[in-house]
């Protein structure tokens, strides 16, 4: 049953680490109270997704392997956009110090654009990308339980939910090294490690989107490293779940995975007192010379 367990735990910490590491930017920035849109938009996620896979197991109807596929990278692709603008929005937001602290929660909120809504949309599709896969899994073993004891076994699901259980408990532990570590370069390190993740998250779309015969190039391997990291093994497991790693990506993945993260991270640790920020600044000084002007008219 080890299988079962890795399975469990690599689809656990594939979409439970970027839940516990998006509250943990946000903590960073400030936005502590956040969380809970976050969460709720994960465990729906997680309802919508196993009410899903209970009427595809038990139902009349199936979903194809590509129907499959073709959902969790439009999912993926989608989560990947949404963590893009979320990092950098919240990222330009606390240059501004715009952060809870500094204005209270209803304009922190304002500073994200979308607030609440755009966090919990985030973690449901970050969540639900593997949602399909998971749940007809979780499901398929709840059916291999039999009542009546002939032939059926409880220890499928119970070494699945394990795995499940095990990642929670990795990324909780996850977030609270994290934020335990101090506000100093919080923002900064949670923020690098969710633009990775987002670029694993990206590049498994695409391939995804492959495998559903979308896109051309599935046969064209970039590298193939399965015989040192074997996907079903201990090591396949973990470097799957937190970076969304395949040992055998097609040209197409790492073009699209370079492509995005280069940049991204480029942009992302780029001087606070170059580019946008600058601009920032150069304008609430104007704007402080303008109010500190005005006032001194009204005295006079």
């Amino acid at each position: 049953m080890l299988g079962t367990y890795l399975f469990g735990l690599r689809e656990g910490l594939e979409a439970g680490l970027i839940v516990f590491v998006l509250v943990a930017y946000l903590a960073g920035s400030g936005r502590r109270n956040t969380a809970g849109p976050v969460l709720a938009g994960a465990g729906a996620a997680v309802g919508v997704f196993l009410a899903l896979g209970a009427a595809l197991e038990f139902g009349p109807r199936e979903l194809t392997p590509e129907a499959r596929e073709l959902i969790a990278g439009s999912l993926s692709i989608a989560a990947a956009a949404l963590m893009t603008w979320t990092v950098f929005r919240v990222r330009r937001a606390a240059l501004r110090g715009t952060g809870d602290a500094a204005l209270g929660p209803k304009a922190g909120g304002m500073a994200l654009g979308g607030g609440a809504g755009v966090l919990a949309v985030t973690a449901f599709l970050a969540v639900g990308r593997e949602g399909p896969e998971t749940a007809l899994f979780v499901w398929s073993s709840v059916r291999a339980v039999s009542p009546s004891g002939a032939g059926g076994s409880f220890e499928p699901l119970t070494w699945v939910l394990l795995g499940l259980l095990t990642a929670v408990l990795l990324g909780l532990l996850l977030h609270r090294v994290a934020v335990r570590t101090g506000p100093a370069g919080l923002l900064t390190r949670t923020g690098g490690a969710l633009l990775v993740v987002t670029a694993g998250v990206l590049a498994s779309g695409v391939r995804d989107l492959q495998d559903a015969r979308l896109f051309g190039g599935l046969a064209d391997t970039a590298f193939d490293v399965s015989s040192a990291v074997p996907p079903d093994g201990w090591s396949g497991t973990f470097l799957g779940g937190a970076f969304v790693f395949q040992p055998d990506p097609t040209v197409l993945q790492v073009t699209v995975w370079a492509l995005y993260l280069v940049p991204a991270l480029a942009l992302f640790l780029s001087p606070i007192g170059s580019g946008p920020s600058a601009r920032v600044k150069k304008q609430k000084a104007t704007d402080e010379q303008a109010e500190g002007g005005a006032s001194a008219g009204t005295t006079a």
